[in-house]
């Protein structure tokens, strides 16, 4: 398709070779306080994609309790497919960030938000040192952010910062951005963040309120806004109708994703925001 005829919110994309990597942490580090930055790469990263701000990859980490670390393995060498354990995991789900060639390897990085009663990711995260090993999963696929949208509204917490730090990245110049952080208190950190990871100042940064779907009716959504929202599940379901019934969005000009759920350990992002209405 040329230029002309591409639609405004089309997303490019394609699939990737599915493996389990070996990883190991080469650096850690803090881009903020609430964030540990862990670096890993590894024999099998050498043909590491993701092209997209949606994407996600699932870390594997050790069992808390034993140090045992029990995760997939890949099929073979340059083989699409994965072998699950037999064993317990411990998995979490993450944004890969700044994937690039460093001599002879490529560098992958995972934010990994710390916060009190931490799980086995931020558990595993406020210790990590370089040397550790994890397994990485995906990404399987990848959808580029839209290159013809007039605006983009990203409505997230800090489970998806570091999404938001990509799209804000990939996002052309020409859209305009707004994100509403679902966060409590000072915001500043929240800024920081996003700047200093996309390389991007020219957003508005409000805070999402009790309401976020409220949040986003007082921004306004027009015919030419693309809207990203990611977080916690329940906190979405508002919004997720707003945009569905009250809006009638089409689907290709939002996509709104479950991060975590309240009360759920490990919550799988596939499944359903609002079981009741099912994509």
């Amino acid at each position: 398709m040329s230029d002309a005829t591409v639609p405004p919110f089309f997303r490019a994309g394609g699939r990737h070779r599915f493996t389990a990597r070996e990883a190991t942490v080469v650096a850690v580090s803090h881009p903020v306080e609430e964030f540990v930055r862990v670096t890993v790469t590894g024999d099998d990263f050498d043909d590491f994609a993701s092209s997209g701000p949606t994407d996600h990859v699932r870390a594997f980490f050790p069992d808390p309790a034993t140090g045992e670390l029990a995760a997939p393995r890949a099929v073979g060498p340059g083989e699409d497919g994965i072998v699950r354990p037999e064993a317990p995991t411990f998995a979490r789900d993450f944004t890969p960030l700044h994937p690039r060639r460093d001599g002879d390897r490529v560098l992958v990085d995972l934010d990994i938000l710390l916060h009190a009663d931490p799980g086995p990711a931020a558990a595993w995260g406020g210790q990590a040192e370089p040397g550790d090993r994890l397994v990485i999963v995906g990404p399987r696929a990848s959808k580029e952010a839209p290159q013809g949208a007039d605006r983009a509204v990203l409505v997230v917490d800090p489970t998806a910062f570091p999404s938001a730090s990509r799209w804000l990245a990939e996002l052309p110049s020409s859209t305009r951005v707004d994100v509403v952080a679902d966060v409590a208190g000072d915001l500043a950190w929240v800024e920081t963040y996003l700047r200093q990871e996309s390389g991007r100042s020219d957003f508005s940064l409000t805070a999402g309120g009790a309401d976020l779907a409220e949040a986003v009716r007082t921004l306004g959504v027009d015919a030419g806004t693309f809207v990203f929202a990611a977080g916690e599940a329940s906190r979405l379901v508002p919004l997720r109708r707003h945009l569905r019934t009250q809006l009638a969005l089409p689907r290709e000009q939002f996509a709104v994703s479950g991060y975590l759920k309240d009360g759920t350990a490990g919550f799988d992002h596939h499944a359903p925001i609002d079981p009741s209405d099912p994509d």
